[in-house]
């Protein structure tokens, strides 16, 4: 950020208080911009609150790879299975999916591990600035993230699938072995052959809390945050946008989308169509076992992860397909609990909390992230999917490096909003 570039303040609406948000309105706050952040919640309590707390510098590999698909019948008639659909919603989710599908063919998800890898490889950087400006430090911890495998058809199927993609992008991980996963966790059950451990992740102790750090951050260098749901957002011929809430109307120079899953409704305001949908996950906080474990793990068979929080314990699975409105069900993430206790020594299933959010997923699992052609002052930072929380402080720098006229380092045209 620091080139030289002189920067002519300007007056700016982010609209959604997540991660990406709050971190756009930061790196555009650095700038000496004039910004207010757009939101009917709280910062930080959707879904940048309940993920599994990871800087998942290692997740390049698309969902939609051939193997997986051909083992969706099967997830979806097991009712504790990652994977879950709403039959209800999908009409609505058909084209969505047959993208999905499209992207399943080998050269796009070597293209799009390639694509996501870019990102990845500047999430912690961008971090950085951010956490030391917050005082955040403490809410992080490395120590890795590793991927536990009771079979060896299912190890087998992993390293079929991901290891060329790891290398091709240059992750960071090791394969273990029976005594070195029981060295590493030996609050493990000894139940796990193998183990694929990703070096570099770094861990979150709260990440709600992370992005209510920062939004105090951001307020207290003058930034503004209003409790509004945005209703209406159209550009006038004098080149500003004007943009309506259920309170009252804001007039900006740039308009930032970090709406998350509700981007969607932002775009249709000016007749952009998002092929953006929703991943829906759930969490159930847990008390800490004894011994309890040293890092995330994830139970490569079952699908959820277990990660070590300052609250306690977070169990985080699955992917339920349904849409934004559709009421929670909470039924997989408790059977998950359930196996958990057979893999985790001392595990304590009695719930302190149990949450559902809402990821904005991409078919492609490429992020929306740009500035909108034709639509001077209008930018997208969304889609980030699993790795969201990972990815915020990236797409904000990028936000401000557009908007001051830097290079961002990146070429953006695989990310570019009106893709579809």
């Amino acid at each position: 950020m620091d080139d030289g570039t002189k920067v002519s303040p300007r007056k700016a609406v982010v609209i959604g208080a997540g991660i990406a948000g709050i971190s756009s309105a930061l790196y555009l706050q650095r700038d000496g911009h004039w910004v207010t952040v757009l939101d009917p919640e709280p910062p930080g309590s959707m879904t940048s609150y309940g993920n599994a707390g990871l800087i998942a510098t290692y997740a390049t590999i698309p969902t939609a790879t051939p193997d997986i698909l051909m083992r969706v019948p099967k997830m979806l008639m097991d009712p504790s299975g990652p994977l879950s659909l709403r039959w209800s919603y999908l009409p609505h989710l058909a084209p969505w999916l047959l993208s999905l599908v499209r992207n399943s063919a080998p050269d796009r998800i070597r293209r799009n591990a390639l694509v996501k890898s870019i990102l990845l490889n500047r999430a912690w950087d961008d971090y950085k600035p951010l956490i030391a400006s917050a005082k955040a430090d403490e809410l992080f911890y490395a120590g890795g993230m590793i991927r536990v495998f009771r079979t060896e058809d299912t190890f087998e199927a992993m390293k079929a699938r991901e290891l060329d993609l790891m290398d091709i992008t240059g992750r960071q991980y090791e394969l273990l072995g029976v005594d070195e996963i029981r060295q590493m966790e030996p609050g493990l059950e000894p139940v796990f052959q193998h183990a694929i451990f990703s070096t570099d992740t770094r861990n979150m102790r709260n990440p709600g809390r992370l992005t209510e750090l920062f939004a105090a951050d951001f307020i207290a260098k003058g930034g503004t945050i209003e409790q509004e749901a945005v209703t209406a957002l159209s550009g006038s011929a004098d080149g500003k946008w004007r943009i309506g809430t259920d309170r009252t109307e804001h007039n900006a120079d740039i308009v930032v989308v970090a709406a998350g899953a509700w981007s969607t409704l932002i775009a249709r305001m000016i007749g952009l169509r998002l092929l953006l949908d929703t991943e829906r996950g759930y969490h159930v906080m847990l008390p800490p076992p004894t011994p309890g474990l040293n890092r995330s793990v994830h139970f490569g068979e079952e699908g959820f992860i277990v990660c070590p929080m300052e609250e306690g314990y977070r169990l985080s699975t699955g992917v339920e397909l349904a849409g934004v409105d559709a009421p929670p069900d909470y039924r997989r993430i408790r059977r998950a609990v359930g196996q958990a206790t057979s893999f985790i020594k001392g595990f304590d299933t009695i719930e302190k909390s149990i949450w559902m959010g809402r990821r904005p997923s991409t078919p492609d699992t490429v992020p929306i992230l740009g500035a909108v052609p034709n639509r001077g002052g209008l930018y997208f930072a969304t889609g980030g999917a699993h790795i969201g929380m990972t990815l915020g402080p990236t797409f904000g720098r990028i936000i401000a490096d557009l908007v001051a006229g830097r290079d961002p380092g990146v070429d953006l045209s695989p990310y570019r909003p009106d893709r579809w």
